[in-house]
């Protein structure tokens, strides 16, 4: 049995992009306090968070550009993490943030992870894997 789920209109689909860029951008520039526990499974926490925003940045482009082929996601996840490494260096002129390059590292882990993701679940929207 195969099902296909719909997709929103292209507007929606760009704005979804937007609001994540946005919510990433904010996140990584205000004051982190210290609320956010210092380790989960041994590995450090904030890690788990940059893995996550920008997977899931990535592939909510790849969705919005309704695009499954591998020429695309590359693109998207190299600009996923040229977007990750400008805010890396942002944070470095911010006084309570800090610019690593470990961060910038795992921001390309989660970008190449989140169009590795949107690649294998693309079918589920009737968008065929490319070349």
């Amino acid at each position: 049995m195969s099902f296909t789920l719909p997709t929103v209109p292209r507007p929606l689909r760009y704005a979804g992009i937007v609001c994540l860029a946005l919510a990433v951008l904010l996140a990584s520039i205000v004051d982190p306090g210290g609320g956010l526990p210092r380790t989960l499974l041994g590995i450090g926490f904030t890690t788990y968070l940059h893995v996550l925003a920008y997977a899931g940045l990535a592939a909510v482009s790849g969705y919005a550009l309704a695009s499954a082929e591998r020429r695309t996601l590359l693109a998207v996840a190299a600009l996923v993490t040229l977007y990750g490494a400008a805010i890396e260096l942002l944070q470095g002129t911010i006084p309570y943030r800090t610019m690593a390059a470990s961060d910038a590292a795992t921001n390309a882990v989660g970008a190449a992870l989140g169009a590795t993701l949107w690649w294998l679940v693309s079918p589920w929207f009737g968008i065929a894997r490319g070349g």
